[in-house]
């Protein structure tokens, strides 16, 4: 079984160096690494090659963002697609080893969703996962899944030669995730395996790049949910996004920029983009958890993290 890593970066060009070494200390050899450049100016375009010959790079002239990604599985050659960021790699060398031992056991699993670390915030787990489950003695086919992270997973090809690739960027994972889920792939968690993420700091706590994720969150609620689901969900969304907003001391333009491409994209969407779920499969993309207990769950550990890092400086 062959493993392609695909990495898509653009201006990392340190995060990127670390996140290949990464990859190129993974034990299982029977692997590829790609990495497409979305037009990087900081000298990402002569590193690679210089650095890592091994490497199949790709620079493009123009930023097509995380759909570049798509570019990457057409080039690659791998039984298994590694979905990673271009600031991330797997913890354990032996990490490739354990995801061909998981699918070579169980036909039926089609995507492995790994632990996200948050090496900036004390190495600690991203608390993504809503549903109850032992870590320490994590089932040998995982738990059943409605997401993964961008850091770490591993997709069988057959997803993508069924389903296509992913959308624009943000919340890419979860809309990928909803199209496998639909036609009829499975998604299994395993928190013992882990990926370190760096988080780079090139570009995150930009406006811009809030206002897109918050456009791409509305659409997804309004292309796969029928509208008795969708409308609470858009209440929760449009509050939950001014509370972020504040919180993140963004100019006011910004909110209302952000309220306004939120509200346009719902009806884009309802007009051209409408795919609603089967209402049996409602459960296995919301895993039965609503919004308002994971937007609740993502404020608790961004509180937590900040009063425990805070503490730590004393």
């Amino acid at each position: 079984m062959r493993i392609s890593v695909v990495i898509v970066t653009r201006n990392r060009k340190d995060d990127v160096r670390t996140s290949i070494q990464g990859y190129l200390n993974q034990k299982y050899e029977n692997k590829e690494i790609i990495v497409v450049d979305n037009a990087s100016t900081d000298g990402t375009r002569e590193m690679i090659p210089l650095e890592f010959p091994t490497v199949t790079y790709l620079w493009l002239p123009e930023n097509f963002d995380i759909r570049t990604i798509n570019i990457g599985v057409e080039m690659s050659t791998g039984d298994v697609i590694w979905r990673t960021d271009s600031d991330s790699h797997p913890e354990s060398e032996n990490a490739f080893q354990m995801a061909v031992d998981i699918f070579e056991s169980h036909p039926d699993i089609d995507i492995i969703s790994t632990e996200d670390i948050e090496v900036r915030k004390g190495f600690e787990p991203w608390d993504w996962y809503p549903l109850a489950c032992d870590k320490q003695n994590v089932p040998h086919d995982g738990y059943k899944a409605n997401f993964f992270p961008g850091t770490g997973a591993a997709i069988r090809r057959r997803v993508f030669d069924k389903i296509g690739g992913f959308w624009e960027f943000g919340f890419e994972e979860l809309d990928f995730c909803t199209r496998a889920i639909v036609a009829g792939f499975n998604v299994r968690y395993f928190p013992n395996i882990h990926t370190l993420h760096y988080a780079s700091l090139f570009d995150r706590d930009d406006p811009n790049r809030w206002i897109w994720t918050s456009r791409q969150f509305m659409r997804y609620n309004w292309r796969y949910f029928p509208a008795r689901i969708a409308i609470p969900r858009t209440i929760q969304q449009f509050f939950y996004q001014l509370l972020m907003g504040i919180i993140k001391k963004y100019p006011i333009l910004s909110i209302i920029e952000c309220f306004f491409s939120m509200t346009t994209v719902i009806f884009f969407t309802f007009r051209n983009e409408r795919r609603i779920v089967p209402d049996d499969k409602l459960y296995d993309i919301t895993l039965g958890v609503s919004l308002a207990n994971t937007q609740f769950r993502y404020f608790k550990q961004v509180v937590t993290s900040k009063i425990r890092r805070m503490w730590k400086k004393q």
